[in-house]
């Protein structure tokens, strides 16, 4: 998978305080189910040839939900990690899909492969280089914290099966998406954080190497 840097943005004040409370417009929530939905139709053609049931029903219905649940755990908690964070300290923060991006998503699911800048967290408030480093962490943090339990839960269950595929592709996205958006230069989240903490930087990046050697090593 490949995937944009979630592109979090920061502009100016002249916004409305949400007091640290987890909140969400309704504008927002059109702009999340959208990439959702868009993110999990180009998994469902990628992975559309895949052979999970002798039925095509069925293995059409397991692709979907498979799809689905890939997307909600990478990509979406990867961006409430940011949200949620940023609000926290008392940050307006909402999430806004690029729909050039998600059009691209599919047309390059069509040829085989995902390459998608589904869109990003937007912030606004007077946030100081720290605390915009640490809602920048988060997103990756999200990501790392999913894979590790996905590795954790994949070693126990027997290579082959539907639940040990799903936590496999779980543990190996997660770790993925979380290292791409560590990329240390503007405008992924690695350049925030480094700008932040290079030594926070480091222990981060040194964590998601070992789960993406793990998962690549060990479960593929």
């Amino acid at each position: 998978m490949r995937d944009s840097a979630d592109g979090m943005r920061r502009v100016g004040p002249g916004y409305h305080r949400p007091q640290g409370k987890i909140s969400f417009s309704k504008t927002e929530v059109l702009h999340i189910t959208a990439a959702i939905v868009v993110l999990s139709a180009a998994f469902s053609i990628i992975m559309r040839n895949s052979h999970l049931d002798s039925d095509p029903t069925t293995n059409l219905l397991l692709i979907i939900g498979m799809s689905f649940i890939l997307v909600i755990c990478s990509f979406l908690f990867h961006e409430f990690g940011h949200k949620f964070i940023a609000q926290r300290y008392n940050a307006w923060s909402e999430f806004r899909a690029y729909p050039a991006g998600l059009a691209i998503a599919i047309v390059f699911s069509l040829m085989g492969f995902l390459f998608a800048a589904p869109g990003a967290v937007y912030i606004r408030g007077n946030i100081d280089k720290e605390t915009y480093g640490k809602i920048s962490l988060a997103g990756p943090a999200v990501n790392f914290i999913i894979s590790a339990v996905a590795i954790a839960i994949a070693f126990s269950l027997t290579p082959g099966t539907l639940a040990y595929v799903i936590f496999q592709m779980l543990a190996y996205l997660n770790a993925f998406l979380g290292l791409f958006n560590l990329i240390p230069i503007l405008p992924f989240d690695g350049s925030k954080i480094v700008a932040w903490s290079i030594p926070v930087y480091l222990a981060v990046a040194a964590i998601g190497a070992v789960e993406f050697a793990i998962v690549w090593f060990y479960l593929f």
